[in-house]
């Protein structure tokens, strides 16, 4: 007869199913981690060295040798001779094979300079000789440049016409009292209308015309001139302007100078 404190195998399914679950709870088994392939090793930079033959902003002045993209080096620095390329027997003569030389980002030519003695100094910037002319000068100028006469054209304003005056028909007009009446009145005063135009003709209108007439001369650039520098004769509607046909006179002075310059103005009529 077997022993009862021994230990029996399993009759059933169930049996075993509940033995394999008690024994995978008292045994801990650790989850599976993924391990994750080793990260690629960083790049090796693929720059270039290369000499600098001019001041390039942002990377550094003339002769500097320092790396930078092929692609910069190919397309753009050596079409325009902006630096050339640094073979390994040239940096091995230099000692530089092994110096590890970067872009000075903050660099700008023109703005710092550096003397021998390591010195930093601000250049000055460049003065510009304008070459004014004297009032005198420019008044010799104009006198001799500009016409006697300055020609406009405006449309004119279309004007009605007036009425003929009428005799009174209980009057005859070979009547002798007619015509004692009209011996009476005289001659009718004759009145002349100025025709007024479309827009105007100002002084600034004259200085631009004025302006492209000393374009023509040789130190006509040189002139100073204003429309405050141009003044009407004769007292117009606007200070500065006409609105009529007709001819006006006008002053120039330029700004300082002791004399005046005289000349007419033309305005016709535009067909």
């Amino acid at each position: 007869m077997a022993s009862p404190l021994l230990p029996r195998a399993p009759q059933c399914i169930t049996c075993v199913r509940r033995i394999a679950g008690t024994f995978a709870d008292t045994v801990s088994v650790p989850a599976r981690q993924q391990v994750r392939g080793k990260k690629k090793l960083a790049r090796a930079s693929n720059n270039i060295k290369v000499r600098l033959l001019r001041d390039i902003p942002h990377y550094g002045r003339k002769g500097t040798i320092l790396p930078v993209a092929p692609g910069r080096m190919r397309n753009d620095w050596y079409p325009k001779s902006m630096a050339e390329y640094m073979t390994a027997p040239q940096l091995q003569e230099l000692g530089l094979e092994n110096v590890v030389s970067e872009r000075d980002s903050t660099f700008m030519p023109g703005i710092m300079k550096q003397t021998k003695t390591e010195k930093i100094v601000e250049e000055k910037p460049a003065q510009i000789d304008l070459d004014l002319l004297s009032p005198e000068h420019m008044m010799r100028i104009l006198s001799n440049a500009i016409p006697t006469n300055l020609e406009f054209y405006r449309k004119p304003i279309a004007v009605a016409q007036s009425p003929v005056l009428k005799h009174s028909p209980s009057i005859p007009a070979s009547s002798a009292l007619s015509e004692e009446a009209l011996e009476a009145q005289g001659p009718a005063p004759v009145v002349q209308e100025k025709t007024g135009i479309y827009g105007s003709v100002s002084t600034a209108d004259i200085a631009a015309n004025l302006k492209a007439i000393l374009a023509a001369h040789k130190e006509g650039s040189k002139v100073v001139l204003s429309p405050e520098d141009i003044v009407f004769v004769e007292k117009t509607d606007e200070k500065d302007r006409v609105k009529t046909l007709g001819i006006f006179e006008i002053y120039i002075r330029i700004k300082g100078a002791p004399d005046v310059i005289r000349r007419t103005i033309q305005v016709h009529a535009l067909d």
